[in-house]
């Protein structure tokens, strides 16, 4: 487990500059909820005041842990290069709790995209009016695909994410996909696509979901919507966090071949935690390498 916060470390240092496992924290961070409360729950691990399974780790840690593995892994694999460091560092500066999510899913997305080998362009704002430009361009061989991301993370807890709102939300993120923005960027694109984050609070199935096929419109500007959570799945006292994937439109799962799981394990040595590669729909053998508090 304590190699999982050293992950998590390495991430908010290269973002943010400061050390997130030490019992002191940034002023200019702590204001941020999410992040104030993600090193306490992690403080009072180390320090044992308290068990970390499964509740803790899950709400406070673990969204810290979803993009902190990628990001290890974009490391190891010499794909981390200054310029996407930058650009990263750029959407996450001065951090701000309203947008904490969502720019965290925009590093999500690219960051599955780039070990499913994609190269990924960060758009620059060309556009006018006050309207911005799309969020991404992905590119691999000869296809070109625009991306837009959209975090509606927690949002389901009190009713707040219905097939109306989702529809709007299509609606006016479209908009970036119009023609003349397009223009913008001096190349055509094969495929124009909106990624949305429904995670619930305690990593359930989003149960929107099944009015998505039937209710959701997606216009005439976007080839796709693609909806994207992270969904606990349960054996007992053990724990998955696997990433999922409703796709609507004409596009296919390839764009994210490469998605990672967290496993935790009640064994009878104590509580167990590890990181495997993930895709679905699960292969049958699995092999991992378990790590130990």
């Amino acid at each position: 487990m304590y190699k999982s916060f050293r992950i998590i470390n390495d991430f908010v240092k290269d973002v943010w500059g400061f050390d997130l496992i030490k019992k002191s924290i940034n002023p200019s961070i702590a204001r941020i909820e999410e992040l104030k409360n993600a090193h306490k729950a992690i403080m009072d691990i180390i320090c044992n005041q308290r068990k970390p399974f499964p509740n803790a780790f899950v709400k406070y840690v673990y969204p810290l842990l979803e993009v902190s593995v990628q990001w290890a892994e974009l490391k190891k694999k010499g794909k981390l290069t200054k310029a996407f460091l930058e650009k990263c560092k750029q959407k996450f500066n001065p951090p701000k709790r309203e947008t904490f999510y969502g720019t965290l899913f925009e590093i999500d997305i690219v960051s599955r995209c780039l070990l499913s080998n994609w190269d990924v362009d960060f758009v620059e704002d060309l556009t006018r009016e006050g309207e911005q430009q799309i969020d991404f361009v992905f590119r691999k061989k000869n296809e070109v695909i625009g991306v837009e991301c959209l975090s509606k993370r927690y949002t389901q807890k009190y009713g707040n994410l219905t097939i109306d709102k989702i529809n709007e939300d299509i609606k006016k993120k479209a908009r970036k996909f119009r023609p003349e923005f397009i223009k913008e960027l001096g190349h055509p694109l094969d495929k124009k696509l909106l990624i949305i984050d429904i995670t619930t609070d305690d990593y359930s199935q989003p149960k929107i979901l099944n009015n998505l096929e039937r209710g959701v419109s997606l216009g005439g500007k976007l080839d796709g919507v693609v909806f994207t959570w992270r969904e606990d799945v349960t054996d007992g006292k053990n724990h998955s966090l696997r990433a999922k994937y409703k796709i609507l439109g004409n596009i296919d799962k390839r764009y994210f071949s490469v998605t990672y799981a967290a496993e935790f394990r009640i064994t009878s040595g104590g509580p167990v935690f590890f990181m495997r590669k993930y895709v679905e729909p699960e292969p049958k053998v699995i092999v991992g390498s378990e790590e130990t508090k």
